[in-house]
């Protein structure tokens, strides 16, 4: 894993020899480096506990920064505009489309809120379902609800009855569709009071007959620049350029949000070999979470497992490794299998 990951950014980096875009690239450097930095050091328990209690901490901070923006999203913009480092991301933010929180940006309240379901999922694998838990799930799928984020809505959904049928000791069907019961319980109770949740359903009913929402184009994108350099591809972080250079405008201004495929978006800028690297690696810890989870559900390695998949699933329609929180989500997942799920192949003393 530690090599594979090594691999992928050095790989990353020798296509700054070649890439369309050295701008974007110089400017994401940072991001890189430290995830290679969280992969390669070590971290002991105590920093894991700690993670872990902060990581709760500011999550339910920021999903109370969702509820207040709805609910006043004047005093929102007074205490928290700040935050938005001048990028006028709270104005997109409290348009009354969809509601981001602290997040200022509503993929990465999305992305947040499943971070956070995915312990909740593992506390209520590992303890059981208490009223505490229930009420935490609705605040949760209800904050969720809000973004519109119709992938990042249905993979806790899917997910939760998953858990309960590899993860749960005995009656999985029983306890699966019990879970699920709850959840829909929960969203039934929050859609009654927070009628703003209604936004995913309209996205799923909206769609206009295309719900992929556009993305087939800049798939296409992808898939030419893929035929034009196989192997290596035309350079991490070129896709935007190599579409603008075509005379895509998006609203009239040059797109700038990747290609909403990662799978896709690396064969197109570091080929087939860059592809390989990253799907071995999800592979890899998808396979390792799941395996002890399986023979010790405990709340780290369910969280992680989660996590893994999360990754996994949303790189399909969404940007995670070219969005620098999630980068580094995905980095301490690997950390994370290194210290406790391989640690032969992981670090040395």
């Amino acid at each position: 894993m530690k090599y594979l990951f090594c691999a992928f950014v050095f790989l990353i980096g020798f296509s700054f020899t070649y890439t369309g875009d050295r701008s974007a690239f110089k400017n994401y450097i940072p991001y890189i480096l430290a995830a290679l930095v969280i992969v390669l050091f070590e971290y002991d328990d105590y920093f894991y506990s700690i993670f872990y209690k902060l990581f709760n901490l500011f999550f339910w901070i920021f999903i109370a920064s969702m509820y207040l923006e709805l609910l006043n999203p004047g005093l929102f913009r007074s205490v928290f505009s700040f935050l938005s480092l001048g990028k006028n991301l709270v104005v997109r933010s409290t348009d009354g489309v969809a509601i981001a929180g602290l997040a200022f940006e509503k993929a990465d309240a999305a992305f947040l809120c499943n971070l956070g379901l995915g312990v909740l999922f593992a506390k209520i694998f590992n303890r059981g379902l208490n009223l505490s838990q229930l009420f935490q799930l609705g605040i949760v799928f209800g904050a969720l609800m809000m973004t519109g984020k119709r992938t990042l809505f249905l993979i806790p959904l899917v997910s939760i009855v998953a858990f309960a049928l590899f993860f749960s000791r005995s009656h999985r069907v029983a306890k699966a569709m019990a879970v699920l019961l709850a959840v829909f319980v929960c969203l039934a109770v929050t859609y009654t009071f927070v009628p703003q949740v209604s936004l995913v359903f309209e996205r799923f009913l909206a769609d206009n007959g295309d719900p992929l929402s556009g993305r087939e184009v800049f798939w296409t994108y992808a898939m030419e620049m893929f035929r034009s350099s196989p192997l290596l591809g035309e350079g991490f972080l070129s896709f935007n350029a190599y579409v603008n250079s075509r005379g895509f405008l998006y609203y009239g201004e040059p797109w700038q949000f990747q290609a909403h495929n990662v799978y896709l978006q690396l064969l197109a800028e570091l080929g087939i070999v860059g592809l390989l690297l990253f799907v071995s690696m999800l592979a890899i810890l998808i396979f390792g979470f799941g395996r002890s989870a399986k023979k010790d559900p405990n709340i780290f390695n369910l969280t992680a497992f989660y996590w893994a998949v999360l990754i996994a699933i949303y790189s399909m329609t969404g940007n995670t490794i070219y969005y620098a929180c999630q980068l580094m989500v995905f980095a301490v997942v690997v950390n994370i299998y290194l210290k406790y799920i391989s640690p032969r192949e992981g670090y040395s003393k």
